[in-house]
Formats: structure tokens, C-alpha cells, sequence
């Protein structure tokens, strides 16, 4: 929640009123300046919890989790937003041990967060899983084989999570935005989405109504014309 997309979405939720927030992201210092805003915010009688840690340890993951649980009781949401492209290349240049961390960031991290949160929402019988992908996982661009099959071994995770969860009342939404002028991108491009763009969509289908499911949210700039 420290940048980009995460933060549009923590900042968007805070202003609805109506809700705690458990926000975790790796640098300290922006984690205490994110809070410190949030806090002119977030209602008082609202909650803000957060820790920073590296999403590749499992056991800070977990340990995350708990900590959520015990302050606030439950889990309504998880919004898995984590992400990186840090092993750009042509396929053929890729080295494993690069394209293993990309796997255990935008892969195995978000599924731990999806295993442990699981039990708790289909106790009670409600609740969503939002995993924040990537129009990668839609369309192949070149130069981005270990961040496109990243995102999508957790969008097939997602899938399936979505079937079991079904009878539990439990959502799954995949969101797929395109580009988003980010400091995920070495560059600026005012042409692409805005972050509180991608974060609106997402909160729009955390306040869609219980009886009623956004599976898939494909949201990207007009600059933008390969369609599948």
C-alpha cells in the first residue's frame, strides 16, 4: 500500500468511512507517511494497522495475517496488489534465479495471502479475494515473459480459487488493468491510467451488493489497441 495502485486503493477506502484498514509494503518510511495522511481520514472509529516486510518471507506473511485478525476479529476484504517487473528481457536472456523471484513475489506471495485468509471468510460465509493482475495476463507483449507468466500462474490460481469459494458466498474478482502511470515505470506516461482509476473500479466491486459478483475487471487506456 506504500505506492501506486495500493495506495489509490487504501486512500479511495479511507474516504468511504467505513472501514479498517490492515495495509502492509516494504519501506518503512513511506508506511509511516501513508499512515500519518490516513489518519486526518480514516473516521475515528475506524481502524488503521500496518507492518512492513518483504512478501517473499512466508512467515511475515502469515505471522501479517494473524496480527489482522486479532485486532479487528475478521477479514472482509484482501486485496492481494503487490507486485514488480524486475526481469525484463527476451525470453531467451531470462536467468532462472530471476524469473524464480519473480514467481515467489507475484505468484507464491499473493497465494499465501489467499490461503491463510481463506478459512476465516468461508467461516463466516462472506467476503472477497481481489487479486490485482495485469493485462498481461490477457495479452502477450514482448520483453515481458517472467512478469506475463507470473501474473498468470496467480490469475489460474484465482480461477480455481473462484470455483471453490462459490458455494461459500465468497468472491473472487481478477482485476486486469493495463497501463498505469505508476513509479512501477521508469518513465512517465500521463497517457496511461491513473492509480485512483484502477483503485475506483476496485471499489466499486468491494460495495457491489452480496447477492451479485464482479468475477473480472479489465480496465486500461485508450492509448491501448491490441483487443483480444
Amino acid at each position: 500500500a506504500t505506492s501506486g495502485i495500493g495506495k489509490a486503493i487504501a486512500f479511495g477506502l479511507a474516504c468511504e468511512g467505513e472501514y479498517n484498514l490492515a495495509l502492509c509494503g516494504r519501506n518503512e518510511e513511506k508506511m509511516k507517511s501513508i499512515v500519518e495522511k490516513l489518519e486526518y481520514v480514516v473516521p475515528a472509529d475506524a481502524g488503521i494497522f500496518a507492518r512492513t516486510f518483504d512478501l517473499t518471507n512466508e512467515a511475515d506473511s502469515i505471522q501479517f495475517v494473524h496480527e489482522v485478525v486479532e485486532r479487528f476479529g475478521t477479514v472482509d476484504v484482501l486485496i492481494n496488489n503487490a507486485g514488480a517487473n524486475t526481469a525484463k528481457g527476451k525470453v531467451e536472456d531470462i536467468k532462472t534465479e530471476d524469473f524464480e523471484y519473480m514467481l515467489k513475489l507475484n505468484a507464491v506471495a499473493p497465494f499465501v495471502f489467499m490461503r491463510e485468509v481463506v478459512p476465516v471468510l468461508k467461516a463466516k460465509k462472506s467476503g472477497m479475494v481481489m487479486n490485482i493482475l495485469s493485462s498481461s495476463c490477457l495479452y502477450a507483449s514482448e520483453m515481458a515473459g517472467s512478469y506475463t507468466a507470473s501474473k498468470s500462474t496467480l490469475d489460474a490460481m484465482a480461477k480455481v480459487l473462484r470455483r471453490e469459494m462459490r458455494p461459500y458466498n465468497v468472491k473472487v474478482c481478477s482485476v486486469y488493468p493495463g497501463g498505469v502511470d505508476t513509479p512501477f515505470r521508469t518513465n512517465d506516461r500521463p497517457d496511461y491510467l491513473k492509480p485512483k482509476t484502477v483503485a475506483q473500479a476496485v471499489i466499486n466491486a468491494i460495495k457491489l451488493p452480496d447477492e451479485a459478483a464482479i468475477d473480472e475487471i479489465v480496465v486500461r487506456p485508450f492509448v491501448e489497441t491490441n483487443f483480444r
